[in-house]
């Protein structure tokens, strides 16, 4: 296999109606392709990666039942993002999102799969790590306000440990 260097010298040797065509054929490849261009050459496409993983977020089906969520979906997601440089507001707004899809099916359906209360403590940690590193400091009060009303509307036994999450990040009692 080529090297990238080898591609590289090749596509600047092309003639410029041959680089276009390169591109759109490299643009047109993958949804992911296509994301990943938009946000290194237009700095967009975080609506995307919003939308994605909202839907994939979902714990029921437009009727009512339910929906597992795909633990390997979300992960994927998320890493394409974070490969495709979206930025760290796009990222925490991601996690939230994340959170929340996997507490209410736990909250909607009385429990689930195992791996979803450490992805709840998973993502829920990644916020708040987020909130930390991109909001200001006067900002972080009324997020914490936030989480720590929805962490107690969603009272739950099985979630200790991610009030211990919030009260270890924070320095904050829920």
């Amino acid at each position: 296999m080529a090297t990238f260097r080898d591609i590289k010298k090749v596509f600047f040797q092309m003639d410029e109606k041959n680089q276009e065509q390169i591109l759109r054929e490299i643009y047109n490849f993958s949804k992911e392709t296509k994301a990943f261009l938009n946000m290194n050459l237009l700095g967009s496409g975080d609506k995307i990666f919003i939308d994605e993983i909202s839907k994939a977020s979902e714990s029921s089906t437009p009727k009512g039942y339910p929906k597992e969520i795909s633990v390997r979906k979300i992960n994927s997601i998320l890493s394409k993002a974070k490969k495709s440089k979206v930025n760290n507001k796009t990222l925490q707004q991601m996690e939230l999102i994340a959170f929340e899809g996997y507490m209410t099916f736990l909250n909607d359906y009385g429990g689930g799969p195992e791996i979803y209360e450490d992805k709840i403590g998973d993502h829920l940690k990644n916020y708040l790590l987020l909130v930390l590193k991109n909001e200001p400091y006067n900002k972080h009060t009324y997020i914490f306000d936030e989480m720590r009303g929805y962490l107690r509307a969603n009272q739950n036994m099985l979630y200790d440990n991610i009030w211990h999450i919030f009260e270890n990040l924070t320095g904050e009692e829920v």
